[in-house]
């Protein structure tokens, strides 16, 4: 998950940040009208589509566009046991964020040229992370946690980690988690009726679940190209991926963006109006697509043999740095985290 910020406003914003005395984000949890409906077990069947289609059928382009380097290795003898989660609050600079053996939280960072080495947070995670910056040096992890169906969060104030708070909910996957501007951050979910729900803190409270419909196969994925706007990727129940957006007042309609999936999507944006797509596809390789501004261009293959979902996020513009737990294509062995970036 991942958002590009362009104003001179932000400058200021990152000043005040490093100063100003927050309100924790454990505020209260603030119930909407359809929080109820979380729990609902029962479907509602929508259309294959969701929507209306974008493009028609795309074929993968066989060859990685340029400025893609080469899949490496991210550093460090750790054993993942989900897919990684990624965000950025400063440029040339990760934090990777993975489940351990026996579900601890693990922390690493790349900053200053170098990894710094990873750290364990624990809290008994039943799912992946999901992470994502919304100030300077402010982060907020969201998963599920082991004999819990809720949503959990825990928050970096800039020298430690909070408590785990209970958000609620009835989550069946995996959370996705972005700010769409400074000092909010939303998270998304899929719920036991396989619909998307919302929930976000506003500055001051949490409010929670919102309902988004559809039928979702897989966790959500969400990144925000711009102040006050969101655009969230799911796969349906035909495999293909599908995208909602919110553009400052309403929420469109789910939009069909095509493939056949075989993961979680993940989303970057990686300047102003625009927005890179990535999920898994059936030959086990890193598709992506991406909107250069007026239109949608790919699917292209990437490459990695990956075994996770793909995690994917911009630091600045004309900037991407994914991350897939890999495996060996001729032995079949977990190869840890790998990584690959682009840079326009």
């Amino acid at each position: 998950m991942s958002r590009y910020r362009v104003s001179g406003v932000l400058l200021v914003l990152a000043l005040w940040f490093t100063t100003a005395s927050f309100v924790p984000l454990h505020a209260r949890v603030t119930r909407s009208q359809s929080s109820a409906n979380m729990g609902l077990t029962t479907i509602v069947l929508m259309p294959a589509t969701m929507g209306d289609a974008v493009d028609g059928p795309v074929g993968l382009s066989p060859v990685a566009q340029s400025g893609w380097g080469r899949w490496e290795a991210v550093p460090g003898a750790v054993l993942a046991t989900s897919a990684p989660s990624v965000t950025t609050w400063s440029r040339d600079r990760l934090e990777v964020f993975v489940r351990g053996d026996g579900g601890a939280l693990l922390w690493q960072t790349f900053a200053d040229g170098k990894w710094l080495g990873w750290r364990n947070i624990g809290g008994g995670l039943a799912s992946a992370p999901a992470c994502a910056a919304w100030g300077q040096n402010r982060m907020s992890c969201f998963a599920l946690r082991q004999g819990s169906s809720a949503v959990w969060h825990i928050w970096w104030n800039g020298e430690r980690w909070s408590e785990w708070q209970n958000l609620g909910g009835i989550a069946t996957s995996a959370p996705a988690a972005v700010s769409w501007r400074a000092q909010r951050v939303a998270v998304f979910v899929r719920g036991s009726d396989n619909k998307m729900y919302q929930a976000y803190y506003d500055g001051q409270r949490w409010i929670s679940w919102i309902n988004h419909e559809g039928i979702l196969t897989s966790a959500p994925a969400c990144t925000s190209p711009g102040d006050n706007q969101l655009q969230c990727f799911v796969r349906g129940s035909n495999n293909r991926l599908y995208r909602r957006v919110w553009n400052g007042i309403q929420w469109t309609i789910w939009e069909d963006m095509g493939v056949n999936a075989t993961s979680a999507p993940t989303v970057a944006s990686w300047g102003p109006n625009r927005i890179s797509l990535f999920t898994r596809g059936d030959n086990g390789n890193l598709l992506h697509r991406y909107w250069d501004g007026s239109r949608w261009i790919g699917w292209e293959d990437l490459g990695g043999n990956i075994a996770s979902s793909p995690a994917c996020v911009s630091w600045g513009a004309n900037s991407l740095d994914c991350f897939a737990r890999g495996v060996d294509p001729v032995f079949n062995t977990d190869q840890g985290l790998i990584r690959r970036s682009w840079r326009g």
